[in-house]
C-alpha cells in the first residue's frame, strides 16, 4: 500500500491516489490545485511521472511539513544593530560602576581631607559638637612669666609648717577670686590654729607689666614684689623696707618636685634673702599652684605641702572672704610700693 496522507479539511487519513476523503468527501485533487501557504516551490524539472503524481507528491502531511522552526529573538536582530546595542549597554554599566566608585571614594576621602575631622567628633544627640578632654590641646604655659606660678582659684592646700621659734603645726590654704578689681588676679588665705583658736591671714596677688606683686589684706596700702617676668637662672630683684632689704634670686627652673603624694613638674626655685631679719630660705613655686615648699639653707623643711585638691569655688571664696575684711577695697594702686 502506498504512503498514507491526511485530509486537509478534516484531518482524516486517506489513501494516496484517492480523489475524495472517505470521511468528509473533500475533493483532494481540487485542493492540490490551490496554492498552499508555506508550501515549498516544486522543482519544474522533477523526475518522470505524470503531472498528477507530481502534484500530489508536492503536498506533504502536516506532521511532516511543519512551519519553519522559529528563530530565537536574538538571532533575528541585525548583527550590526546588536553589536551597537551591546556596546551601549556595556558603556552604561561601566559608567554606573565608575560613578558609584567615584562617589564612594569622595565620601570616604571627605573626612580625611577635612582639616577639622581629625579634631572634631561627630555631633552628639543634642547636635552640639564636643571634643573629649583628652583630645583638647593643653594650653602652653610661658614659664618665664611670673603669672604662671600664681595659684588658680578653687584650690585647697594643706601645709605643715615649722616656725623659727621652734613651734610647728598644720595650715589650711584656700584660693579664690573675690576682689572686684580686675588687676587682682587671685586671693588666698592661710588658716592656722593656735591654742584651739583659728586665725586667718589673707593675701591678694596683682599682675603688673614687670611681674606679680602681693598685698596683705591687713595692710592694704602696701604692696611688694613676688616674682618678676623674664625669669631665668640668676635673675635677681629686691624690695627695700625701713628695716632692710629683701633680695630674691632665681636658682633653678623646670624642677620636678616629689612631695610624696604627688609629683609637680616645671617648678621654680627661688632664694629669698631677708636681710632685715637675717633669715634666708629657698622657695619652690609650682605652675598654677603657687608656693608648695620652703626649705632652710641647711635642708630643713620649713613649709611642706601635704595635700592638694580642688574644691567648689564658692566654698573657697567664703573661706577667703571670712579672713579678708578688706577684700572689696583691694586694688593695684600704683602709688603703693
Amino acid at each position: 500500500m502506498s504512503e498514507m496522507r491526511f485530509c486537509p479539511d478534516c484531518g482524516a487519513q486517506i489513501i494516496p491516489n484517492d480523489r475524495f476523503c472517505g470521511e468528509c468527501g473533500f475533493d483532494i485533487t481540487s485542493s492540490m490545485k490551490q496554492p498552499v501557504v508555506n508550501q515549498p516551490t516544486v522543482d519544474p524539472v522533477a523526475g518522470s511521472g505524470n503531472s498528477t503524481q507530481n502534484q500530489t507528491d508536492s503536498y506533504q502531511s502536516p506532521t511532516i511539513q511543519t512551519a519553519p522552526t522559529a528563530i530565537p529573538y536574538q538571532a533575528q536582530v541585525n548583527p550590526a544593530a546588536g553589536n551597537k546595542n551591546a556596546i551601549i549597554i556595556l558603556v552604561a554599566i561601566l559608567a554606573v560602576v565608575f560613578l558609584g566608585g567615584a562617589g564612594l571614594y569622595w565620601w570616604l576621602a571627605k573626612g580625611e581631607g577635612d582639616p577639622r575631622s581629625a579634631s572634631s567628633p561627630a555631633p552628639n544627640q543634642t547636635g552640639v559638637q564636643t571634643t573629649p578632654a583628652a583630645q583638647q590641646p593643653a594650653a602652653k604655659i610661658d614659664l618665664s612669666r611670673a603669672s604662671a606660678y600664681l595659684p588658680e582659684p578653687g584650690l585647697k592646700v594643706n601645709y605643715f609648717a615649722n616656725y623659727p621659734d621652734g613651734t610647728s603645726g598644720p595650715i589650711e590654704h584656700y584660693t579664690a577670686r573675690v576682689v572686684p578689681n580686675e588687676s587682682v588676679r587671685v586671693s588666698d588665705v592661710d588658716i592656722v590654729n593656735e591654742n584651739g583658736e583659728e586665725f586667718g591671714y589673707g593675701t591678694h596677688y596683682v599682675e603688673r607689666a614687670d611681674g606679680t606683686y602681693m598685698i596683705y589684706d591687713s595692710v592694704p596700702m602696701e604692696i611688694e614684689p613676688l616674682l618678676k617676668n623674664n625669669l631665668i637662672n640668676g635673675l635677681t630683684w629686691s624690695y627695700d623696707t625701713e628695716y632692710g632689704s629683701v633680695v630674691w634670686t632665681v636658682m633653678d627652673m623646670g624642677v620636678t618636685l616629689n612631695l610624696g603624694f604627688t609629683k609637680l613638674d616645671n617648678c621654680l626655685l627661688v632664694e629669698e634673702d631677708n636681710q632685715a631679719v637675717g633669715i634666708k630660705k629657698y622657695i619652690y613655686f609650682a605652675p598654677g599652684v603657687g608656693r608648695v615648699l620652703e626649705r632652710s639653707p641647711g635642708g630643713e623643711d620649713l613649709l611642706t605641702t601635704t595635700a592638694l585638691s580642688r574644691i567648689d569655688q564658692a566654698q573657697a571664696s567664703q573661706m577667703v572672704i571670712r579672713w579678708s575684711p578688706n577684700y572689696e577695697t583691694i586694688k593695684d594702686d600704683r602709688t603703693q610700693g
